[in-house]
């Protein structure tokens, strides 16, 4: 089986090798109506593994090899191997110790999979660990090192992040939406440094992005990434090296142009982000149910739209809090078309800071009311305290009205009572004149 091959059928191994039995059956035969030939090739690897097996070569599973006891110690560069860390078809990741005596730390290595140096060579492979190591940012674990060792294992050597994937670490401390959003900012701002250095992740996904116990972001693993540029066939051409790794993607995680082989672009990692806010967001993968396989799964990315993001939960009240604006900015960033998505990760994130404060965000149709509603919202505390002070003035001018209202009848009353009384003793004067009691004697 040549690179390419295995590069095809890795990420189904991996995900078969965890399956019971009758679950493993029934992979292999949903994957024989979808890829007879795919399935014939994992058919024939589960025959050496179980041939393997019977003989006793592998008494535990893959993971369990990688941990034998007599690779800790082994040492590649400057750096002693001290356990396994973890595993996959890219390959598998050790933390080790420097002893060269220069200082003391701890590292992660991560062995990569010899089919995806391909023809390209030690040389290149080295040449391209140098340029992913400018990547210097604080939401990224840095690449410290790279090299091949004498057996013609490649090998990364980086900064190793205690911590937990992001999905998880939110969900343990039953973090909000908005503090998720903030959280994943921090996830972006990382993502856009990487783009800004002409490097594209795509392998975006829970376990290559950890947060530590202090709540700090580490981005993992540009151990895929692709290169843009740097004095290849030209500018924005990959390299060689990136080109053999072309198809190794996570399937929950990867865009559509990556399923079916179509140029990886900025955007992929806009799709694979949207995936990721998707997750934290809803508590599901947007095209697919938990334990679909992998066939399906990749049919769901390429042909199935997102349920909207309010639609994937059941509590009313985050249902209204993901309805809108949050719905809208991560079915943006999951548009199958790339050229539909958000041009590039700083405008998503830039959408995600209007949504946080409450500003109309870019990728909603503009209207009247949607600016109303949302200005009543950013100054709702302001507008509250103005009709507080408006609801006092008008019951002060209504209480000092009323008063005026019956002073000024109290007044008019008065000055009626004091015209009766004038006219009544003037009436009474005429009738007492002296003269005119005279002449009547």
């Amino acid at each position: 089986m040549n690179s390419a091959r295995w590069r095809l059928v890795s990420p189904h191994l991996d995900q078969v090798l965890d399956l019971p039995g009758e679950e493993r059956h029934g992979y292999l035969a949903a994957l024989a109506s979808d890829d007879p030939t795919l399935a014939a090739d994992l058919e024939l690897l589960l025959g050496e593994e179980r041939a393997l097996r019977d003989e006793q070569y592998l008494e535990h599973d893959a993971q369990d090899l990688l941990a034998e006891p007599y690779l800790v110690g082994q040492t590649f560069g400057a750096y002693a191997l001290v356990r396994s860390l973890g595993a996959g078809g890219m390959g598998s990741v050790w933390l080790a110790r420097r002893n060269d005596g220069r200082f003391e730390g701890m590292v992660a290595i991560k062995f990569l999979s010899a089919a995806l140096l391909g023809d390209a060579g030690a040389s290149r492979f080295r040449r391209e660990g140098m340029i992913l190591a400018r990547l210097k940012h604080p939401h990224i674990a840095q690449l410290i090192d790279a090299g091949v060792s004498e057996a013609g294992q490649p090998y990364l050597v980086l900064e190793y992040v205690e911590g937990e994937p992001i999905d998880r670490w939110c969900d343990e401390r039953a973090l909000d939406a908005r503090s998720r959003v903030r959280l994943f900012l921090d996830v972006l701002d990382a993502v856009a440094h990487a783009h800004a250095n002409l490097v594209v992740h795509r392998d975006l996904k829970p376990s290559n992005v950890m947060v530590s116990k202090e709540g700090r972001v580490k981005l993992l693993d540009f151990g895929i990434a692709k290169l843009l540029a740097e004095g290849d066939a030209g500018a924005g051409a990959p390299t060689q090296l990136t080109r053999d790794a072309g198809r190794a993607f996570t399937p929950a995680f990867a865009a559509p142009e990556q399923v079916t082989g179509e140029c990886v672009t900025t955007a992929t990692d806009v799709y694979a982000l949207g995936a990721l806010l998707y997750l934290l967001l809803a508590g599901r993968h947007p095209t697919g149910s938990p334990g679909a396989s992998p066939v399906n799964l990749l049919r769901g990315i390429l042909e199935t739209e997102p349920d909207r993001l309010s639609g994937a939960v059941h509590d009313p009240r985050l249902r209204r809090e993901l309805r809108g604006d949050l719905e809208i900015i991560v079915a943006k960033a999951l548009k199958k078309c790339p050229g539909e998505r958000y041009a590039s990760v700083t405008a998503l994130a830039e959408d995600l800071r209007r949504y946080l404060a409450e500003e109309p965000i870019l990728a909603r149709p503009d209207s009247l009311a949607y600016r109303t509603r949302k200005f009543v919202r950013r100054h709702a505390r302001s507008l509250a305290a103005a009709a507080l002070a408006l609801f006092a003035l008008a019951a002060i001018v209504t209480f000092y009205g009323t008063r005026l209202a019956g002073e000024r009848d109290r007044v008019r009353h008065e000055a009626q009572k004091a015209t009766q009384v004038s006219a009544f003793l003037s009436d009474l004067l005429s009738h007492a004149d002296p003269y005119a009691a005279g002449e009547g004697e």
